[in-house]
């Protein structure tokens, strides 16, 4: 072999990867702004998301399904209606599975651009995003396989947990959860961190030294799917919403808080939980809304 003549082909390749993989780092999502779209009478935009278990993803046929798409088709049925407006809609999933990309990918976004999946609404990420009004209250959840003993006390999970990990996705709400529970109650608990909660889901299903701290709907699909998983009462909590993220250029969002506050008071809303996210899904919001 001419080791030689080789090493500028080697190069050539290696550079010209380098240009791929750049170029498609730096790749922003564009969609037609509302300005745009009077102008017209229609708009391309762009919905990236988050797979989540009943909110965002694919069927087995490929197809885009759940809450929040059904969420969006309602929204272009009423822009439709009230504005005049065709929306053409597009679905990129390159960063469903990375939840930490997917968020920086809508932050580098311009226009119509709208992120869908469990995106909890907090005023730190109100520097870098728009959101719509809520669409849902989330119960985050104290997950374990099985035969771990049931935390009758949160104040005792220290005891009660001794010797197990967290499983953590890092930039989450739930890792900060997790970093209340070092903080206040368990100092000595250690973290594995992965990319995504059905990483998450899946260790602590095959491991019961593990636990993780959960948004419901990971739960519910757990539990449908026949996993080894327990629910830990004692660690629920709900003081979280739920909301579709949006680039700061975005100029939609005036006429997405119009329809959102018609439509989660609607049936066709309720609808679109039990549909998508099933009947216990819809009594546990409701009870929770109830303690409100």
């Amino acid at each position: 072999m001419n080791t030689r003549n080789s090493l500028p082909w080697k190069l050539l390749c290696s550079l010209l990867l380098l240009a791929f993989l750049s170029s498609d780092a730096l790749a922003q999502l564009k969609g037609d702004t509302y300005a745009e779209a009077k102008q017209k009478g229609s708009a391309q935009l762009i919905y990236t998301y988050v797979e989540t278990p009943g909110f965002s993803g694919k069927d087995a046929s490929g197809n885009m399904t759940g809450f929040c798409v059904g969420l969006m088709n309602a929204f272009g049925a009423w822009v439709k209606k009230h504005e005049g407006i065709e929306l053409k809609t597009s679905y990129y999933g390159k960063d469903a599975s990375d939840f930490k990309r997917f968020m920086a990918t809508v932050q580098g976004a311009q226009g119509g651009v709208f992120g869908l999946g469990n995106i909890t609404i907090t005023e730190e990420r109100k520097k870098s995003y728009q959101f719509s009004p809520p669409f849902i209250t989330n119960v985050a959840i104290l997950v374990t396989h099985k035969n771990v003993p049931t935390l009758e006390d949160k104040k005792q999970i220290a005891t009660a947990f001794a010797g197990m990990q967290a499983v953590v996705v890092r930039g989450t709400t739930n890792e900060d959860r997790v970093n209340g529970l070092k903080k206040q109650l368990f100092p000595a608990l250690t973290y594995q961190y992965v990319g995504s909660s059905p990483e998450a889901l899946k260790m602590v299903a095959d491991n019961p030294k593990l636990f993780a701290n959960l948004d419901f709907t990971y739960y519910l699909s757990a539990i449908k799917d026949g996993l080894p998983i327990k629910r830990h009462p004692a660690g629920d909590e709900s003081t979280e919403s739920f909301g579709l993220i949006m680039p700061k250029s975005n100029d939609w969002s005036p006429l997405m808080e119009r329809f959102m506050n018609e439509f989660v008071n609607s049936t066709e809303y309720r609808k679109l939980i039990t549909d998508n996210l099933g009947p216990n899904a819809l009594k546990l919001l409701d009870s929770v809304s109830a303690r409100k």
